[in-house]
């Protein structure tokens, strides 16, 4: 086993609760999580089958809160599953008539980021570009929500790769076209060549974490140039204790760690 996945466990298993740890056996190829455990996030899940903003209950649902239920669900081993189609169908209700996504004005009295504002174009982008992958993951590239949304990150690129545009949007947006037009198309090729000219020192371990998950999804390599120097790079970013450490606070420490984990063992980083 590699040296940075024996201090990751240790890490993890040290510092993790309960669902976190459950997240890390997933990820590790253990079985599906216990019933008990996992109920500490399904049962946060709204009755219109999002998942509340910030994951907090009672909280009104949220896209990229929905999003990030799905990975963990996929952590603990639980798509497909009833829960996650009452997610999809979340999703799908509240898609745009465009295509798009973008989270509703609900979420405006916790004054979220202006990546995910309600109203700010760069986050309708990003909060396409993160339900499209998703969507296209769990119901086909051709399906008629993930063919709309593709329509509408593809316009969003007809003026070019914008290189003012946060690093991690522009890898969620090629990894969702990349998933439905394939490597070679020409919005997704700019795409990853607009990722392959930035500077390694734009990436922190949890925008790297995130697009290389999208593009693992995606389909894309461990041999192509960006992939293999982000997972480098995400490898670099590891503190000696086994943790990542996260742009968000120390309390999110341990979710980071099981990302960029979780990206090492998809791309088969795992063995000496």
């Amino acid at each position: 086993m590699h040296t940075y996945l024996m201090a990751t466990i240790a890490y993890i298993q040290e510092n993790g609760d309960e669902l976190e740890r459950a997240r890390l056996a997933g990820l590790l190829g253990r079985s599906r999580a216990e019933p008990k455990v996992a109920r500490s996030l399904l049962a946060r899940q709204n009755e219109d089958g999002g998942f509340p903003y910030g994951l907090i209950q009672g909280r009104p649902s949220a896209i990229t809160a929905t999003a990030t239920a799905m990975q963990w669900m996929h952590h603990l081993r639980l798509l497909p599953s009833s829960y996650v189609e009452r997610a999809t169908g979340y999703l799908l209700t509240v898609q745009r008539p465009d295509g798009a996504w973008e989270e509703s004005p609900a979420v405006l009295r916790f004054d979220p980021p202006a990546l995910i504002r309600p109203g700010v174009p760069l986050a309708r982008i990003y909060c396409t570009a993160l339900a499209t992958s998703w969507m296209a993951r769990l119901l086909g590239p051709r399906h008629d929500s993930v063919m709309r949304a593709a329509r509408c990150l593809r316009a969003s690129r007809d003026g070019g790769w914008p290189a003012e545009e946060p690093a991690h949007v522009t890898a969620q947006v090629a990894a969702a076209l990349c998933m439905v037009d394939g490597p070679s198309s020409a919005a997704t090729s700019a795409g990853l060549e607009a990722l392959r000219r930035l500077e390694p020192e734009v990436w922190t371990a949890d925008r790297l974490a995130d697009a290389l998950s999208a593009l693992y999804l995606a389909g894309l390599p461990a041999d192509d140039p960006f992939v293999d120097g982000g997972l480098a790079r995400l490898l670099m970013l590891q503190r000696p204790d086994g943790g990542w450490s996260s742009d968000d606070g120390a309390d999110r420490d341990v979710d980071v760690s099981l990302r960029a984990s979780g990206v090492l063992l998809a791309y088969g980083v795992s063995t000496a």
